[in-house]
């Protein structure tokens, strides 16, 4: 049996956190140990999988891209960023829990690209290195396991590490909204649709990426083909019913003539175009 179904980013943000949800490390970790969670619009549902209740996604965002520029969110509304330690929910910075974590313990942060060998890309807008900045060493040196759920529409062609030396907020000399670097992952779990599907059904089927995009609202969408015995299908198909229709957030992102985010060139001023 054939299947083609079409997701919308939205859908696949959903689909994406049961699958991280369903991860046996995570599942661990949620009983036993420490799961911190970076903002991001996909750990928004994440964090709502793994409470079972729902949760404000819309202002748990750092940063985020919008139509007209790379950009942040207003900051006199951002939530903080949470840990399930054993799985109570605590509101706390991820760069304060790690101190408190070790092997064993999950850290999930979402990105803005993954290329063709499941490396993630996550762009930086803060010049000290923002929150994967300021972990990522200690989850290295801890073997702490780095989660990374991140979309299929963010596919790059280019290996993320190879991407990354161009990139940098001094080396940018044009860029629209604020200019970024892009921090290569190449040890963390990335979990697409794909990995999610594989983790939440157990089927003898073969799942790929056939292609992206769309219109009236389709426009990101990833278009996937899934392959395989007529049982197993048919489990995907009941699965991805669950997700259709999730509905787009609204993030309170920040104008630019009231803002005064240092290295951005359009702060306190009109929009350029």
């Amino acid at each position: 049996m054939i299947a083609q179904i079409v997701l919308t980013p939205w859908e696949s943000k959903r689909l994406i956190a049961k699958g991280v949800a369903q991860l046996e490390s995570v599942k661990t970790a949620l009983k036993e140990g420490i799961i911190a969670v970076a903002r991001g619009t996909t750990n928004g549902y994440v964090v709502e999988e793994l409470l079972g209740r729902p949760f404000d996604k819309e202002n748990f965002v750092a940063g985020a891209i919008v139509p007209d520029k790379l950009c942040l969110m207003d900051f006199s509304k951002i939530k903080s960023e949470v840990a399930f330690v054993r799985g109570e929910l605590q509101e706390i910075r991820t760069d304060t829990i790690i101190k408190d974590m070790k092997a064993g313990d999950v850290f999930i942060k979402g990105g803005n690209a993954v290329d063709p060998f499941l490396n993630t890309g996550i762009l930086i807008g803060a010049s000290h290195g923002g929150t994967i900045g300021k972990t990522y060493g200690t989850i290295i040196a801890r073997g702490i396991e780095l989660v990374c759920p991140v979309g299929l529409e963010k596919l790059i062609l280019l290996p993320v590490d190879e991407v990354a030396t161009f990139a940098g907020i001094n080396k940018v000399d044009y860029s629209t909204g604020m200019p970024v670097g892009l921090f290569p992952i190449t040890t963390g779990t990335t979990i697409t649709e794909i990995q999610a599907l594989e983790l939440l059904v157990e089927a003898d089927v073969d799942i790929m990426h056939m292609a992206s995009g769309g219109v009236i609202g389709a426009e990101g969408s990833t278009i996937l083909q899934v392959v395989g015995d007529d049982e197993g299908v048919k489990q995907i198909i009941e699965l991805v019913k669950e997700t259709k229709g999730e509905p787009p957030l609204k993030v309170p992102v920040r104008t630019c003539p009231t803002c005064d985010w240092a290295t951005c060139p359009w702060k306190g001023t009109e929009r350029p175009y």
